[in-house]
């Protein structure tokens, strides 16, 4: 191809007509000359604010949002990524071989993160899209004999591998297409049996007979590829190590996890094979979660959301053309939705976050109100005096003197009725040096680091719960987000997704929310404040509201998603509801309850309360939060809940057209329902027909899908401010 700058610099200028001004031309010359930079190849230094480190490193550290510190010439709290990556062939991306991958690796994430191409450059979104781009990486080193990646890059992948791939992954996501299980088999089979695994078993790596597990597992325990469990509730049990098979096949750990791989390598681990569910060798919680899957109840294929994120990634790194022809195919030769529309005939549909019962979340809710309001105070003072006496002295015998220092106090701190926390939890030890957890001891025997983590979790069921919120907004709360405001309370926080493209920097707003939730907050602010002193805190972490201690030794943690959701995992064992029948416990999640808060308050106010949906949960447009509801109400609930407000809108619409017979204006796409409702009926007014018969009318053609409902919001004249909604009736074509 020849140079795209040249050929760019080599379009001759506009002869405009005589009657464009100067200023009209000047105008169109500028527009050109915008639309010339933005189509020119990058041919600048790749530097940028974001990247923290060189281009060239091996690791790259780049901001993230501003959490990022540098702190005893380390950057901290960063977002990282690791261009040292196993590949298929046993050789590191960064080894001299892969250097046309690597630059490819590198140059798109660039220019990605710069917005010179599309894609997502927020720092956690541009992250995850990389691990996917690695992962097409892989697998065409996987297939090298095919693509030839170290003379070409990624130039020979044409229309049929697109196709391949796309269809590869909706068979069985990212561990199918990239054969792992079939590559651990077959170097288990050769490694213990001296011969090619024979073909059959490979066809169903997941369905092996009991002779020849008998012979790989005899043949895996001879190579020490066995690790026992030393925490948590299958503590003793022994599981294959899966750094052992990762590089058995030349791969990166990450290539080894899954449920897919997790189906597999439960045929090896004896000690869980009465199991009836793929429960987690991870598991630290009484009971696997709601969302584990039974053994029998996993298929393997990929969801199309899967392969709606590779097919996103591949178009980013098609965009990416102009800037990398050498190394990448000409994008005009390749149709990406053919493939994503041939893949997606395979895939299963995507789920959605579950809907947490009712009496689920009641019950959670109740608790943690509880817990905060009669305990939370006793047990922040409590536990702040003690760590503050013992001040890190001789770390090697904490423990005995954190002890020491709690029985000292154990009736210093008492709730308001005047009986000690200690006492009324039963608190004895300060934190427990068993790896093997005990949970009936936790609900009636709390140690006070056990009590603080289970009012930790109390607190933001209170806080998400009662103001729904994304994770993000959650977890990087601020130490001073709540004012109170003429008697009440409000919560400043930054709008997740609401930052601009490029942009490090989130909108902030303020939220209202009750005074048990406010009270939460000022427990999180005290238990900050207190540790922050003791710790002598220097580092931006000091700042957070969820600035929490670590479970042992002497500092805090950092805050992110997976502390919060530890957190909320004890606070579930303590509250200890019974498991279900396949003998899992509903785990609760901030995404979890923030729908639960939102599709209750839909369902109980319908579409009156839609506007205050949207502006509660932080949506721009009535439009989101309806497509939110839709997407994620449980059930076939939904069109009878539109059927219902139409019948209503419907009955208004008539009663107004009585009053004033003379204006028949379009009310967003009523008046054509209404119109369909009388010629149906063959009628002048509805009051000709029996109520019930045109209510069910109108029933049935929702039900039929010959409307549908589209909210969407009333703008200000500033194009910004949100001063109502209104509900369009959108009548199905030829209707």
């Amino acid at each position: 191809m020849k140079n795209l700058a040249i050929l760019i610099d080599q379009l001759p200028s506009p002869d405009f007509p005589a009657y464009f001004s100067d200023e009209d031309q000047r105008k169109v010359l500028l527009a050109l000359a915008s639309a010339k930079n933005l189509c020119r190849p990058y041919d600048g230094n790749f530097q940028a604010p974001w990247l923290l480190n060189s281009f060239d490193a091996p690791s790259w550290d780049t901001t993230n949002g501003g959490r990022e510190e540098l702190v005893d010439g380390i950057w901290q709290n960063c977002i990282c990524i690791d261009w040292r990556i196993q590949l298929p062939d046993k050789t590191l991306l960064t080894d001299a071989q892969n250097e046309k991958l690597l630059t490819l690796a590198k140059k798109i994430s660039f220019l990605v993160r710069s917005d010179l191409i599309s894609g997502t450059s927020a720092p956690g979104g541009w992250k995850t899209n990389i691990t996917i781009l690695i992962s097409l990486i892989r697998w065409v080193v996987l297939h090298k004999q095919r693509f030839q990646p170290d003379k070409f890059g990624l130039r020979l992948f044409d229309q049929p591998a697109i196709d391949w791939l796309f269809s590869s992954i909706a068979q069985g996501g990212w561990s199918h297409t990239l054969q792992i299980p079939e590559r651990i088999l077959g170097a288990l089979y050769i490694a213990a049996n001296g011969v090619p695994c024979p073909q059959h078993l490979l066809d169903n790596p997941y369905s092996l007979s009991a002779s020849e597990i008998g012979g790989l597992v005899s043949w895996l325990e001879s190579q020490n590829a066995y690790q026992t469990i030393d925490r948590g509730p299958h503590f003793g049990k022994r599981h294959l190590r899966r750094e052992f098979l990762s590089q058995m096949i030349g791969e990166d750990h990450s290539a080894v996890t899954g449920s897919n791989i997790l189906r597999f390598a439960r045929q090896f681990e004896i000690d869980f094979s009465n199991e009836t569910l793929l429960v987690s060798i991870q598991q630290t919680t009484e009971f696997p979660s709601q969302k584990i899957r039974s053994r029998d109840n996993v298929d393997g294929a990929a969801a199309d959301g899967t392969i709606k994120k590779a097919a996103d990634v591949m178009s980013t790194i098609l965009d990416a053309y102009r800037h990398l022809p050498d190394l990448l195919p000409d994008p005009s030769n390749i149709s990406i939705r053919s493939a994503l529309n041939l893949a997606q005939r395979i895939a299963k549909p995507s789920g959605h976050t579950q809907f947490m019962p009712i009496n689920i979340g009641l019950t959670y809710l109740n608790v943690a109100m509880r817990f905060v309001h009669l305990y939370g105070e006793a047990i922040v003072d409590f536990y702040l005096d003690i760590l503050n006496e013992y001040g890190n002295r001789d770390p090697a015998n904490a423990n005995a003197l954190l002890n020491r220092a709690l029985k000292r106090r154990k009736d210093k701190w008492r709730i308001a009725s005047g009986e000690p926390i200690a006492a009324v939890l039963k608190i004895t030890k300060f934190r427990s040096t068993k790896s093997n957890p005990n949970f009936d001891q936790l609900r009636t025997n709390p140690t006070l680091d056990e009590a603080l983590k289970i009012l930790v979790g109390a607190c933001i069921v209170c806080i998400a719960i009662l103001k729904p919120s994304r994770e993000y907004e959650l977890t990087h709360l601020k130490r001073d987000c709540l004012r109170e405001d003429n008697g009440g309370y409000w919560i400043n926080f930054k709008v997740g997704k609401s930052n601009a493209k490029g942009a490090e920097a989130w909108q902030e707003t303020d939220r209202p929310v009750p005074v048990i939730t406010a009270k939460a907050i000022h427990l999180l602010q005290r238990l900050g404040e207190g540790l922050s002193t003791i710790f002598a805190e220097n580092r931006k972490i000091g700042s957070n509201l969820f600035y929490l201690p670590k479970s042992n030794g002497f500092g805090a943690l950092n805050a992110n998603p997976g502390l919060l959701g530890r957190h909320l995992d004890i606070f579930c064992d303590f509250v200890g509801l019974p498991p279900d029948l396949q003998g899992r416990r509903w785990y609760v999640r901030i995404h979890e309850m923030r729908k639960w808060f939102l599709l209750l308050l839909f369902w109980s106010g319908r579409f009156d309360v839609l506007d205050a949906a949207r502006w509660i949960a932080g949506h721009t447009d009535a439009e989101h939060i309806y497509a939110y509801i839709e997407r994620e109400f449980p059930g076939e609930e939904l069109p009878q809940i539109e059927a219902d407000y139409s019948i209503d809108r419907v009955y208004q619409y008539e009663q107004e057209r009585k009053r004033r017979p003379t204006e028949r204006a379009d009310e967003h796409g009523i008046d054509c329902l209404y119109e369909k409702v009388l010629n149906h009926f063959n009628v002048e007014y509805l009051t000709m027909v029996p109520e019930s018969e045109w209510t069910d009318y109108i029933r049935t053609l929702r039900k039929d899908e010959q409307f549908h409902l589209e909210p969407h919001s009333i703008y200000a004249d500033n194009g910004h401010d949100v001063i109502g909604i209104n509900v369009s009736f959108v009548m199905r074509e030829g209707t």
